[in-house]
């Protein structure tokens, strides 16, 4: 009974998990692969760039300190929809509000697996299971000084295969700054530091504390704003290093890019592939108070990911 019990969850956790790894470009070596990945749409079309973008709208993830020094005086509501290849989607729901001067988000993610084969210890189908994580934040930001904050986020990341289960308690602190005469801002943040609560086995599963820094430069002579992050897992020892951008058109249109170093580890002997390897797009559309976000980001060998999301200031 217990052969056929491992058999079952190992084929299922390890299946999920590769699968997001490969579809979401994430190079970590355990679980919890849900923490390296950008939900909104907007996030998704610049290749995940954010550590100081104050218009981001995964700043409650990448850094939280950046939510002081957005739009902090209007409520904001943000939804996102992203697909995977093989049958992977995601979403996200997420609302703002300065409460007595402190801006705080609070965050629902959601990423759900597919159904996977169940097998008995003899190779034989039983059944389809399902496998999924859920990830419940909220965060808050205090402007410390004209131009500077510091933000912290707290939250339980609950992942499940089928019968089985693992929780973490997570936690990420980040400062942010402006410089308003360059139009410029900087952003330093510690993500999922965090405890297991619960595991699958006895064995516990490392979970992807990052280190990350980013600057976003809004040009002088075109009305264009562009970010460049930089992360790093001590654990996994491994980093990676992301540039976006983000230029607006007339009547409110928007059109995004962005690339990572993710590319260098995928050149083919084929140019085309190899230019457009880790290449992302996007478009926005601002209605009054409504923005409309479509995305694409393709992976190479991993595939191609589609998004749609909207924001909503009131």
């Amino acid at each position: 009974m217990w052969i056929w019990i491992r058999y079952r969850f190992y084929s299922g956790f390890i299946t999920a998990c590769l699968l997001l790894v490969i579809v979401a470009q994430v190079r970590g070596d355990g679980a919890y692969s849900i923490l390296e990945v950008p939900f909104h749409t907007r996030s998704l079309s610049m290749a995940g760039v954010g550590t100081a973008d104050p218009n981001g709208r995964d700043a409650s993830a990448f850094n939280p300190a950046l939510l002081a020094l957005g739009d902090s005086e209007l409520q904001h509501f943000f939804l996102s929809f992203l697909s995977f290849p093989a049958g992977i989607k995601s979403g996200a729901v997420e609302w703002r509000k300065n409460w007595r001067g402190f801006p705080f988000a609070i965050s629902v993610r959601h990423i759900n697996y597919g159904d996977f084969t169940e097998l008995d210890e003899d190779g034989n189908t039983t059944g389809d299971f399902g496998a999924d994580e859920s990830w419940i934040s909220a965060a808050a930001s205090y402007p410390l000084l004209p131009g500077v904050a510091l933000g912290g986020s707290a939250g339980l990341l609950v992942s499940q295969v089928e019968d089985v289960s693992a929780t973490l308690g997570l936690i990420s602190v980040g400062t942010a700054i402006e410089i308003p005469r360059y139009d410029l801002h900087l952003g330093f943040a510690i993500n999922n530091l965090g405890i297991t609560l619960s595991s699958y086995t006895q064995y516990n599963e490392t979970i992807p504390t990052s280190v990350a820094v980013g600057i976003t430069k809004k040009l002088k002579y075109l009305p264009m704003v562009i970010s460049v992050d930089g992360s790093w897992w001590s654990k996994e020892e491994r980093g990676v290093i992301r540039a976006g951008g983000e230029f607006k058109l007339p009547h409110d249109l928007y059109l995004r890019w962005g690339t990572s170093s993710y590319k260098l580890g995928q050149m083919t002997q084929n140019l085309y592939r190899d230019i457009i390897t880790e290449t992302a797009l996007g478009v926005g559309l601002k209605i009054d108070k409504l923005i409309v976000d479509l995305g694409i980001n393709y992976g190479g060998v991993a595939g191609v990911i589609l998004g749609v999301g909207t924001s909503w200031k009131f």
